[in-house]
């Protein structure tokens, strides 16, 4: 950790996944603000070479020996963020009586995962232990006041750089489904773990009943032989499986839309790059989705495959105005946490 850092970023693994990458960015734009920050995980394999190169405080989330070296490092902060769901517990247990606050990033729907009375009480209590709670959008902010009576809650929301993500050219993309595909045929991508949660199976289905419509799978996860080969079967010739990849920006680049057919979600990063990359999204109605652009063709979870259909031909013909994303760049966002955090600084250390 960085001698004189004042902010101290808690992930819960040193994986490279959506809600810990986010959280290390985090740390890296308030540093480019001139406030430094350090990022720690709970646990994680230490010495696995494609995890986030980070501090690992343990074998176990939760465990005593996590917990203790979380305290002893949250003494050294001015104030640490408890960046996900494991670090809530974590933070409330290991910081009581060390005097440095904190504050919590929630990073999904709020309702979706609340659980039963009991669950709700101690989420509800360990919460108002923090500092401040930090919710994705002022939906999911409105839902964390009301059931579990946190007094000091804002909103922000995930962001990418949209320099990252230029739109490709019709003819850009026409080249890159060419190469890729051996077609120029309209192409739907589905980015992300291939997991229950996810459906990766109902997107396979979905695009099937689509004539002369390509599918391009980019992810991993237990789904995922199960997924390759019912795409193989209904989609022969027209499907791909890329498997992780470490720069998604090519999947965009011979996407006419994205899918996103997952019984849950919070703010996925996937979208906000789609529309940065001006590829047309077709997403199932959860979470902070909606929120996200006008453009997005929603769906309720449950819908039935006509209707999916339906929605994904039409983002498909669909260019949304990549510029309308400003407010989800690290430009805008970066400020916002800037200004949040430096808020709740110990006062006797601001300088």
């Amino acid at each position: 950790m960085a001698a004189g850092s004042r902010i101290l970023v808690v992930l819960t693994s040193n994986a490279r996944r959506g809600a810990e990458i986010e959280g290390s960015r985090v740390a890296h734009e308030l540093e480019a603000r001139g406030l430094p920050a350090a990022v720690v995980a709970l646990s994680g394999p230490g010495d696995d070479s494609t995890g986030l190169p980070v501090e690992v405080l343990g074998h176990r989330p939760l465990g005593i020996e996590t917990l203790r070296g979380l305290r002893k490092a949250g003494r050294s902060f001015d104030l640490v963020v408890a960046f996900g769901s494991t670090t809530l517990p974590a933070c409330a247990a290991a910081l009581a009586g060390t005097g440095t606050p904190w504050i919590y990033r929630s990073i999904g729907d709020p309702a979706a995962w609340a659980g039963g009375a009991a669950r709700r009480r101690r989420t509800g209590l360990q919460m108002r232990r923090a500092a401040a709670v930090v919710a994705l959008w002022d939906g999911a902010a409105e839902w964390i006041r009301r059931h579990y009576g946190v007094g000091e809650v804002t909103s922000i929301p995930n962001a990418r750089r949209a320099s990252e993500f230029p739109p490709a050219t019709a003819a850009e993309r026409g080249r890159a489904k060419a190469e890729r595909l051996g077609n120029t045929d309209p192409t739907v991508a589905l980015v992300g773990a291939l997991t229950e949660e996810k459906r990766p199976d109902l997107a396979v289905r979905i695009v099937a009943g689509l004539e002369h419509t390509n599918l391009v799978i980019a992810g991993d996860g237990p789904r995922r032989g199960e997924v390759e080969a019912l795409g193989s079967r209904l989609l022969p010739g027209r499907f791909l499986s890329l498997g992780n990849v470490t720069d998604v920006r090519p999947v965009y680049a011979m996407a006419d839309a994205l899918l996103l057919t997952s019984r849950t979600e919070g703010m996925p990063g996937v979208v906000i790059e789609a529309l940065m990359a001006g590829v047309g999204v077709a997403a199932s109605d959860v979470g902070a989705i909606a929120s996200i652009h006008p453009a997005i063709r929603l769906v309720k979870p449950e819908a039935p495959l006509p209707t999916w259909r339906d929605a994904v031909h039409s983002a498909v013909s669909s260019r949304p105005d990549s510029t309308s994303m400003d407010r989800f760049d690290w430009s805008a966002v970066g400020d916002a946490w800037f200004r949040t955090l430096t808020a709740h600084l110990r006062p006797s250390t601001r300088g």
